[in-house]
């Protein structure tokens, strides 16, 4: 009996590879997202955390759903336990611009998830405000401080930064700074929230409570100059009762974005044209023709995703207490955010990306036709031999790039954006009155029993899931 040959045995060998997969990303959140979409957070995080202990190559991409869920939970503890390591985890992952187009050719779910940098930037944002949330001033600041340290890292291949700095962690630096600063009577401190908020007020100059905040801890500072050069800026000054005390709300709203597949690789505006003029002016070899190497990638996908939004039917809460009333404002669109990262990244990868599927496409062919060449002078192959140059055709054809899609992990349990309210009230119990209000109007309405205390900031988070 005759031995098949070692090259089929390899080849049989790789096409069985090509077919197998695990468990991908998807199936493994399909039941707890269900579960925190109807609410059940702390269950949906329950079911993850076998996933976030455990070393693997979605590991981070559990730890910030799980740290997500458990925050929207509101065990703010325990779900910095799960953000602090992945906030680490993240540092230990990075990649060059040669290894992501590299990845973009082989199937790049088998690869460790690095997060998206918009992604990276927010386990920081969520770790500030559970710190926040738990009076844990001095950690919030580190937190917050370090949103703007990762978006300083965030370069364009000619060193220019590619983000300007993120309004709601600058925001809500200054507020844990003023907090702190007031505890510890802390001029310093009082000082670097002033810093801050002059900061977004450049930013954001239409942001009215930025200029109500800039009016009064210039007054508190004792910056008589600022405090005049503000009053004739925003025609107005500083009159609030120092007795008051005010609620601070968080507003996360909506369903962040998530990845799509961009579609076929040869109908892309962009890459399908660059794959023919790539192959039309390259050196092919003897019986290679660019309509077969084509065919390999008639059934190819895009390899770079794109983010789509999903559910936000909320525009703003309309929050009302103590005969007054004030409407939260947007300080960071996580899902415009996520969207314009990865069309960035797409801007200044296709081309590279284009002609190495070329190339590649062309070496695979080139490949085959050899090793069908080959086996025919073999004899001993017999009826082998047509088996052989098929193989390798498909093998390193069409199968190749069959394989080849795009990566569409994400966070998916990110909000689509971030807002901020802010209003003063007499100490006391005070009945909060939230309205969440849409494009058609009133949504739905959630009322809170609070207590304001003289000269503090009482914090309130909300979430919306629709």
């Amino acid at each position: 009996m005759k031995k098949i040959p070692l090259i089929i045995t390899a080849i049989i060998f790789s096409l069985t590879l090509v077919s197998c997969s695990s468990r991908s990303y998807e199936e493994a959140m399909k039941v707890p997202e269900e579960k925190f979409y109807k609410g059940q957070y702390l269950e949906a995080a329950k079911l993850l955390l076998p996933d976030v202990n455990k070393a693997g190559k979605d590991q981070l991409l559990f730890m910030m759903e799980c740290g997500l869920m458990l925050h929207s939970g509101e065990d703010y503890e325990k779900s910095n336990k799960v953000l602090l390591p992945a906030a680490k985890l993240a540092q230990l992952i990075p990649i060059s611009v040669t290894d992501q187009i590299s990845s973009f050719l082989t199937s790049d779910v088998n690869s460790d998830y690095r997060g998206e940098d918009h992604e990276k930037v927010l386990v920081h944002m969520y770790l500030g405000i559970n710190f926040l949330m738990l009076k844990k001033y001095d950690s919030a600041r580190v937190e917050f401080l370090a949103v703007n340290n990762e978006l300083a890292k965030i370069r364009s291949e000619d060193g220019s930064p590619r983000y300007k700095q993120n309004v709601m962690a600058k925001y809500l630096t200054a507020i844990a700074f003023e907090i702190n600063g007031e505890l510890n009577r802390d001029d310093k401190d009082i000082d670097y929230a002033y810093t801050e908020l002059k900061q977004v007020y450049d930013l954001k100059p239409d942001l009215a409570m930025v200029k109500d905040d800039l009016l009064r801890l210039s007054k508190r500072l004792g910056y008589d100059d600022d405090y005049e050069d503000w009053q004739k800026k925003f025609g107005k000054g500083y009159n609030v009762n120092e007795n008051s005390g005010e609620i601070v709300t968080i507003f996360q709203s909506g369903r962040g974005p998530i990845k799509k597949s961009r579609g076929s690789l040869l109908k892309d505006k962009d890459m399908g044209p660059i794959i023919n003029v790539t192959l039309s002016t390259g050196n092919l070899a003897a019986g290679v023709t660019i309509a077969a190497i084509l065919v390999t990638l008639q059934t190819a996908e895009n390899p770079i995703p794109k983010f789509v939004k999903r559910s936000n039917k909320t525009d703003k809460i309309k929050i009302e207490a103590g005969g007054k009333s004030i409407s939260t404002v947007m300080l960071e669109n996580v899902e415009q955010t996520a969207i314009q990262n990865l069309e960035d990244d797409y801007g200044r990868l296709y081309k590279r990306v284009a002609i190495s599927i070329a190339t590649k496409a062309a070496a695979a062919v080139i490949a085959g036709v050899a090793a069908k060449a080959a086996a025919e002078q073999i004899k001993d192959l017999g009826p082998f031999a047509s088996l052989i140059g098929t193989a390798v055709g498909a093998a390193t054809g069409a199968a190749l790039f069959a394989q080849m899609r795009p990566d569409l992990r994400s966070w998916h349990t990110l909000p689509a954006n971030l807002q901020l309210g802010r209003i003063t009230l007499k100490p006391g119990k005070q009945k909060v009155r939230y309205v969440l209000i849409g494009d058609g109007g009133i949504i739905d309405t959630v009322e809170k029993e609070v207590e304001i205390k003289k000269g503090e900031k009482t914090l309130v988070n909300i979430r919306t899931l629709y």
